[in-house]
């Protein structure tokens, strides 16, 4: 996979930053105050490139771009859904393409509160034109949040995951180096990360450099939150943050946090990870609150460039990704595939009653009170009658068209989705049991540009 270095080369280096800046309207605390604080930050600090989540308001943004404007001449904001993407990146090198993905899976309309759907969450991407090391496309994103224990959206973040892998394969297969960061809100182990790493063949920057590093189990326990964030690499959860120490996740490491933000690489001889750690992990100046709810990541890269002959190792490997982990993929998107035709028959069925309960209501509306009018109480009958039978035929009425949209539309859409990807897996799942070699579960294919026509077009783009 790496070269067989028969050169010298010179090198020079890339810095990248990813932070959720916790942007949201009304729900974060001291937003403004905060977002001006990330950045005069951003402004006064050296990076090439800062991808920024959870940037929401609009003000925040242009507030954002003229402080750093001196520095990263190059901003774009991606624009999706109600709400907009949240997704921003700044770069001080030329951008020549911009573009947005909208993940097919992300939310459910019903889940107001969560956000996620209305926002119209996905990838946005630029392709920035480096002097040394060409065209490199810089990704940013925010996979769906967990919200509590229950692993209710777990199947739509190994989607976005997965439609992400064929991003930065494509990507990586024209030639261009990858870089991809965010809040990808999961953990090493999850099958999100492994589908990036084991099928994307993105490389983990703060796992390569700090992973070696990692004490056993015994040792970790014994870790004070303040090591716990730069030997685990914390970003979430932690109980230095002064937004997030009071309802801490109980997760395996909750005394410590959770590391849920990233910077992906795709390594090349060309491109390599030589530091990554977690920033802003200090408060504000002269204040006791921290810049976001999470930390950031920051890593650099070194960019080798070729001066002599270089043999490169072919790579026929297609993917690293085993049966066992392609299997319970495939488990998480089946079981969300029935959760959701069970919820789309409960709406449906609702819709069924409610269309039955306007037809009744109407009927008692116009019928009763004529039979009423022989009574001797019948004028305060017509009345109770009238108020309460519009009350429940405008919340039948009201009630209606979201089954129907929610229950048959979305519900239907989503099982759709569901069902493409899940073949899309067991495509690969069987080829995986027909093609892996006896000794473990990986393929052996070809790409359809190797590595040294991916590496030829990358030379030839600087």
């Amino acid at each position: 996979m790496y070269p067989d270095s028969t050169f010298t080369t010179m090198s020079t280096t890339l810095s990248v930053l990813s932070l959720n800046c916790w942007g949201l309207f009304m729900v974060s605390k001291e937003r403004e105050f905060r977002l001006h604080a990330i950045a005069d930050y951003i402004a006064s600090t050296n990076y090439d490139v800062v991808a920024l989540q959870e940037l929401w308001m609009w003000d925040d943004f242009e507030y954002i771009k003229t402080v750093a404007a001196n520095k990263y001449p190059n901003i774009e904001i991606f624009y999706s859904g109600a709400l907009g993407s949240g997704l921003a990146i700044l770069s001080k090198f030329p951008i020549i393409e911009q573009s947005y993905f909208r993940y097919a899976l992300s939310g459910r309309p019903l889940k107001v509160f969560h956000g996620d759907f209305y926002v119209g969450k996905g990838c946005g991407s630029v392709c920035i034109d480096h002097p040394e090391a060409g065209l490199i496309d810089i990704y940013t994103t925010h996979l769906h949040a967990g919200y509590g224990r229950r692993k209710e959206y777990e199947g739509h973040r190994i989607t976005e995951a997965w439609e992400l892998t064929k991003l930065f394969r494509s990507s990586a297969a024209s030639g261009r180096h990858v870089i991809a960061l965010g809040d990808f809100n999961a953990i090493p182990s999850s099958y999100p990360y492994r589908l990036i790493t084991e099928h994307g063949k993105m490389s983990d920057s703060w796992q390569e450099v700090n992973g070696p590093n990692i004490p056993s189990s015994p040792e970790i326990e014994q870790l004070t939150p303040e090591a716990a964030i730069q030997v685990l690499g914390v970003t979430c959860d932690s109980p230095l943050n002064s937004w997030s120490k009071h309802f801490l996740k109980k997760s395996a490491h909750k005394k410590y946090g959770d590391r849920l933000d990233y910077i992906f690489y795709e390594r090349t001889p060309k491109l390599q990870c030589v530091q990554s750690k977690v920033v802003l992990t200090e408060t504000i100046p002269g204040t006791e609150k921290s810049y976001s709810d999470h930390f950031g990541v920051c890593s650099t890269f070194k960019i080798s460039t070729k001066v002599a002959h270089e043999v490169v190792s072919n790579n026929s490997q297609y993917t690293n990704l085993t049966r066992d982990t392609l299997d319970g993929i495939l488990a998480t998107l089946k079981s969300d595939q029935y959760h959701s035709k069970r919820t789309a028959k409960f709406l449906l069925r609702l819709l069924a009653i409610t269309l039955i309960a306007i037809i009744v209501l109407f009927a008692i509306i116009i019928a009763l009170p004529t039979s009423l009018r022989m009574n001797d109480h019948g004028d305060i009958a017509i009345i109770l009658v009238t108020i309460f039978g519009q009350i429940l035929l405008i919340a039948s009425a009201l009630i209606a068209p979201v089954a129907l949209i929610v229950g048959f539309v979305f519900g239907h859409t989503e099982q759709r989705a569901l069902l493409q990807f899940i073949k899309e897996l067991e495509t690969l799942f069987r080829v995986i049991k027909v093609n892996h070699p006896s000794d473990n579960d990986l393929i052996n294919m070809t790409d359809d540009d190797d590595s040294s026509t991916n590496l030829a077009k990358r030379t030839n783009s600087t």
